[in-house]
């Protein structure tokens, strides 16, 4: 899939592009870290939520989940040559993908990050710990905060990774937030499977 492709791509290609998902977080984390829980079957959903009212497009700038103090700048991150969905370098910074909606559009809006490293915890080390109802905070350069309420806490296994559930639109303006999770494959240097939050457009301010 050429990378150079437009964000508002048909549904069916961008699901073609999403396809290879699971390896953007194949790269979560490089070491076995702690405390990882196991790896869980879910059953596909498509999580459809009604939020409120979308706001116009603007790069967002930095995020705060307050429940699990975790707080940082966003870059922005896209496509690699492969058509996978680029990852943070940094195991400590957090990536938003502008090929899709920014935090507050309509649509399904992607942060992502590094659960750890050989140095130690990444940015979403704590993300299996959000839950329901808990708030993530979202900063944009037009000086608006979205505001969105978690809807759903869930691990996938990276050979199930539901692609369009999460990159895709489940009504009105949402927010995923990825990371790595589950049991860590000591040969592949990978974790097993994949945190998702699931978040809905509570308000903006």
């Amino acid at each position: 899939m050429n990378a150079k492709a437009t964000r508002r791509r048909p549904l069916a290609a961008l699901a073609a592009v999403l396809a290879v998902t699971a390896a953007l977080v194949s790269g979560c984390g490089s070491s076995g870290g702690t405390d990882a829980p196991s790896s869980t079957k879910v059953a596909p959903t498509t999580l459809a939520v009604k939020t409120a009212a979308s706001i116009t497009r603007s790069t967002p700038m930095s995020f705060s989940i307050p429940s699990i103090n975790v707080a940082g700048s966003l870059i922005s991150v896209g496509l690699n040559a492969d058509g996978s969905v680029q990852v943070p370098a940094d195991y400590q910074q957090a990536g938003w993908y502008q090929q899709g909606p920014a935090p507050g559009e309509q649509g399904s809006a992607v942060i992502l990050g590094h659960v750890d490293s050989y140095k130690g915890p990444g940015v979403f080390f704590t993300l299996k710990k959000v839950k329901k109802d808990d708030m993530i905070d979202v900063t944009r350069a037009d000086g608006k905060v979205a505001h969105f309420k978690v809807t759903d806490v869930r691990m996938y296994l990276k050979s199930e990774f539901p692609d369009q559930t999460v990159f895709g639109p489940r009504g009105g303006a949402t927010l995923q937030v990825v990371t790595c999770g589950g049991d860590f494959d000591k040969n592949a240097k990978s974790y097993l499977s994949n945190v998702v939050v699931f978040s809905s457009l509570d308000s903006v301010t």
